[in-house]
């Protein structure tokens, strides 16, 4: 089970996280985390298949709206918009080529279902997200439990 220190990393300016996680009253914080970030829109669930609506470039969006801050110009939100793919992966590299010299990143949580669990986070964290095991799942391999970066 992830310690409660990387969720305190992914969600960091969330008074209510605490809370929220002794109400579950659960004893999978990872599943905990799953649900808190579809419930707050933190996490943005996209099937492996691929977008339908341009999800990633209206998560990143919300993101901005929601911080009051740039991430990526209008140009680079239109290109990355049009931008086709084969593989989900694919257009996360994409996002992060944008994001990265803000210095934040497109991230993957691991998850056991057919979707990506996508969140956006400050790169200064990556080496603790990158070592984090958070689905503790034998059956999985182990680069499949923990968070990933696409570069």
């Amino acid at each position: 089970m992830p310690d409660q220190g990387i969720a305190q990393v992914i969600f960091p300016d969330s008074k209510e996280l605490e809370t929220l996680l002794n109400e579950q009253g659960s004893y999978d914080l990872h599943e905990d985390l799953l649900k808190y970030g579809l419930t707050t829109k933190k996490f943005l669930y996209v099937d492996y298949k691929g977008e339908q609506y341009q999800e990633i470039v209206n998560f990143i969006l919300d993101y901005e709206f929601a911080d009051q801050i740039e991430l990526a110009k209008k140009e680079e939100l239109e290109k990355l918009e049009a931008f086709n793919y084969e593989y989900l992966p694919e257009k996360i590299r994409e996002a992060n080529k944008i994001l990265s010299p803000k210095g934040y990143g497109l991230f993957s949580y691991p998850n056991s279902g057919d979707f990506f669990a996508l969140f956006i986070g400050k790169l200064e964290n990556i080496t603790k997200w990158l070592q984090e095991e958070v689905l503790l799942d034998d059956r999985i391999p182990f680069q499949e439990r923990c968070i990933k970066y696409y570069r």
